[in-house]
C-alpha cells in the first residue's frame, strides 16, 4: 500500500511508506462500506492440544532407603511385606535409579488414592528416606495450543513454511528484545504479555494524530489516508514476531518467548526518514536529544517500511550504529515487483533484506528483487484466497482503534518479521552472535526455493529457521534437541536444562524407551547445588578452611568442600546472621529448573 496524505495534511508526507498489502481482517469490510457484523473466525484444520496425563499408569514407585536397608535385601523385603499386609498391594523391585534409590512395580495398575497409600506406607518407615510415584512421562507437544495456529502455514508447512515449529525445539526467543519500528501498536491480549515499553517518534502532530510530537506512548492512533482505512500494520507485524503461544487463543509468534518493543514512526499516510532513523538509533540504545534512554535496547530491529530513493547518510548512520551495538536490522525489500536497489532502506548497507514468497514457496508477484535481497520468507499471496496470506494480530477499527482482532495481510512487510523472529531465535540460542554472523547463517542455511523465483534476485533461498538455529546452538546435541522428555521447548528455562544435559552436568533419570527425565520441579537442596556448580567449574583444586565460613555448615558435613568453595569464590555469600556470622541454609530446597538457570548464567560469567 502506498500512503498518500490525509486531506488535513497540507503537504506530501510519503518519505517512508509501509511495505505491505492489506488483505482484510477476519472482520473484513468491503471497500468504502460502513461497519459490518463480525464474521466468525474460521481458520481451518486447527490443531488440538494434547490430552493431559489423567490416564497415566500409576503402578511404579521410587523409594530411597537408608544406608543399612539399602545394602540389605532382607531389610527392604520387610518394607514390602508391610505394604502388602496393610494395603493388600504387593510390590517387587524392578530396578534402581542413578542415585541409589530402588524402583518398585505393583502387581496391577492402581488408582491415585492407592498410589498415595503406597507412598505413605513406605515413607512411614524409619529406614526410608523418601518415596514417590515413578511418574509416567510423555513427550510434550511442541505444537502450540493456540486456536488459530492451524492457519499459520508460514510456520510449519513443508512447501512454503520456515520450519519454525522444529526450531522451537532449540529456542523460543527467550531473553531477546525485538523492536518493531512501524505504525505503533494497539491493545491486544495475544501480545500484551510480551510487550515492553516503547516510544512514539513521530515529530509532526498532524501525522501522529495524537496532537503532540514525540512522546512515550507508541499506541497506534490510526494511519488512515484519504479514503483508505487504517492498516494497524504495526500490530500485525508485532504478532508475527512475538504473539503469545500456548494460551489457547489466537496465534503463536515466531519467537513467542521474546519481548516486542513497539516504536511508532509511521502515522497518517506514512512518516519521515528523520523520525525512522532516530527510532532506529534509539531502539539500539543510542542517545536521542530530549528523550530518555531506551531501558531495553533491542537485539533485533524490524523495519517493514520503505520509500523511493537512495539510502541517505542519516539512515545509514543509524543502521551502522545499531550494528555497532550488536543489533540485527531486518528490512522489507518492497512491494513494487521491481529492483530493490531503488527502495530505501532495502538499498542500505548492513541490513538483512527480505523478499516475499507465497504458500507454495515461489516468489510473490509483488516482491522486489535483485542482488540487494539477502533471503526470502513467507509474505503471503492471496491470489487464490485470503488463507494464502499471513494471519496475525490486528485491530477491528476502521479508522480509529476498535476491538482486538486477527486478520490476513500480505507483503514483504509480513516476510521481514518472520526473519526478525528467526534472528531472535538464533540470538536466544547464542547471544554472542554479531549481526554479520546472524546474516551469514540465515543465508547459508536457507533452503532452495520449493517453487520458483522467476525474476532472479530472491536471495539465497527460503529461510529455514530450524537449520539456522541449529547451526548456532552447538551446545545442544545434534540428534537430541529435547534431551529430557519432561522438558518441552515451551517450558521456562528449557535452554538451560538442555544445556545441563549437553554439558554432562546432569544426565537426568532413565525413562521408558531410552528416554530421560529431568524432573524440573523437583527440589534440590542447596548443598547438592553447590556440588553441581563445583563439578561444572571443573572440580578445581581447593582446600577448604579448617573453620567453616557458614555458621550452619560443619566441616564434617557432606559437600562441605563445595559449599566452602562457593564462599571463597564469592558466588554465594550466604545470609547474614547474628554477630557477623553467615548461614548457607544447606538443606533449603531449590527447584531443579531454577538451578539450571542459575548454573547456566554462572557458566557464562565464570
Amino acid at each position: 500500500m502506498t500512503f498518500i496524505p490525509r486531506p488535513r495534511v497540507t503537504r506530501t508526507i510519503a518519505s517512508a511508506t509501509v511495505a505491505a498489502l492489506l488483505i482484510g481482517s477476519l472482520t473484513a469490510l468491503p471497500a468504502l462500506a460502513g461497519p459490518q457484523p463480525v464474521e466468525p473466525v474460521v481458520a481451518g484444520d486447527v490443531l488440538v492440544a494434547e490430552t493431559g496425563s489423567a490416564d497415566q499408569p500409576a503402578e511404579r514407585f521410587i523409594v530411597k532407603f537408608t544406608d543399612r536397608a539399602r545394602s540389605s535385601a532382607a531389610e527392604r523385603g520387610k518394607a514390602y511385606q508391610n505394604t502388602e499386609r496393610s494395603l493388600g498391594i504387593p510390590v517387587t523391585e524392578v530396578g534402581a535409579t542413578v542415585d541409589g534409590a530402588t524402583v518398585l512395580q505393583a502387581a496391577a495398575d492402581l488408582t491415585e488414592e492407592q498410589s498415595d497409600d503406597v507412598v505413605a506406607a513406605l515413607e512411614s518407615r524409619a529406614d526410608v528416606e523418601y518415596a514417590e510415584v515413578d511418574v509416567f512421562m510423555r513427550p510434550t507437544a511442541i505444537v502450540p495450543n493456540d486456536s488459530l495456529y492451524g492457519a499459520q502455514w508460514s510456520l510449519f508447512e513443508p512447501a512454503g513454511g520456515m520450519r519454525v515449529d522444529t526450531a522451537w525445539q532449540w529456542s523460543t526467543g527467550q531473553g531477546i528484545t525485538v523492536a518493531v519500528i512501524d505504525s505503533g501498536i494497539t491493545a491486544h491480549s495475544d501480545l500484551a504479555g510480551n510487550v515492553v515499553p516503547g516510544y512514539d517518534f513521530i515529530s509532526n502532530p498532524e501525522i501522529a494524530g495524537d496532537n503532540d510530537g514525540r512522546d512515550p506512548d507508541p499506541a497506534d492512533e490510526g494511519d488512515w489516508c484519504n479514503s483508505d482505512p487504517s492498516s494497524w500494520h504495526g500490530t500485525h507485524v508485532a504478532g508475527t514476531i512475538g504473539a503469545l503461544a500456548n494460551n489457547s487463543k489466537g496465534i503463536a509468534g515466531v519467537a513467542f518467548n521474546a519481548t516486542v518493543q513497539a516504536i511508532r514512526a509511521l502515522g497518517a499516510c506514512g512518516g519521515y526518514t528523520s523520525d525512522v532513523a532516530a527510532a532506529t538509533l534509539w531502539a539500539a540504545g543510542g542517545s536521542v536529544p530530549g528523550l530518555p534512554p531506551n531501558p531495553t535496547p533491542a537485539r533485533v530491529i524490524n523495519l517493514s517500511l520503505g520509500g523511493d530513493g537512495s539510502c541517505g547518510p542519516t539512515f545509514q548512520a543509524s543502521i551502522d550504529y545499531a550494528n555497532s551495538r550488536n543489533a540485527v536490522v531486518v528490512v522489507a525489500a518492497g512491494n513494487d515487483n521491481s529492483p530493490a536497489q531503488s527502495t530505501s532502506p532495502a538499498n542500505c548497507k548492513n541490513v538483512v533484506v527480505v523478499g516475499a514468497t507465497g504458500r507454495e514457496g515461489s516468489k510473490a508477484n509483488y516482491s522486489n528483487y535483485g542482488p540487494e535481497v539477502d533471503v526470502s520468507a513467507p509474505g503471503g499471496d492471496a491470489s487464490t484466497g485470503r488463507s494464502g496470506a499471513i494471519l496475525s494480530t490486528l485491530n477491528g477499527g476502521r479508522y480509529l482503534p476498535g476491538a482486538e482482532d486477527y486478520g490476513y495481510m500480505q507483503g514483504t512487510s509480513m516476510a521481514a518479521p518472520h526473519v526478525s523472529g528467526a534472528a531472535a531465535l538464533m540470538l536466544s540460542a547464542d547471544p554472542s552472535l554479531t549481526p554479520a554472523q546472524v546474516e551469514t547463517q540465515l543465508k547459508a542455511t536457507a533452503r532452495p526455493f520449493p517453487g520458483v523465483c522467476y525474476t532472479g534476485g530472491c536471495g539465497t533461498g527460503l529461510v529455514d529457521a530450524a537449520a539456522a538455529v541449529k547451526a548456532v546452538a552447538p551446545a545442544l546435541p545434534d540428534d537430541d534437541p529435547q534431551p529430557f522428555s519432561d522438558v518441552p521447548a515451551t517450558m521456562l528455562f528449557h535452554r538451560e536444562m538442555s544445556w545441563m544435559a549437553a554439558s554432562g552436568i546432569s544426565t537426568g533419570w532413565a525413562g521408558p524407551k531410552n528416554t530421560k527425565t529431568y524432573r524440573p520441579l523437583t527440589s534440590v537442596n542447596r548443598d547438592a547445588m553447590a556440588a553441581f556448580m563445583y563439578r561444572m567449574a571443573g572440580s578445581p583444586t581447593f582446600t577448604p578452611p579448617a573453620r567453616s565460613p557458614f555458621a550452619d555448615v560443619s566441616t564434617s558435613q557432606k559437600f562441605y568442600q563445595e559449599m566452602a568453595w562457593l564462599a571463597s569464590t564469592g558466588i554465594s555469600t550466604g545470609w547474614a546472621g547474628p554477630k557477623n556470622t553467615k548461614t548457607y541454609r544447606a538443606l533449603a530446597p531449590v527447584n531443579r529448573d531454577a538451578m539450571a538457570a542459575f548454573m547456566y548464567r554462572f557458566s557464562h560469567d565464570y
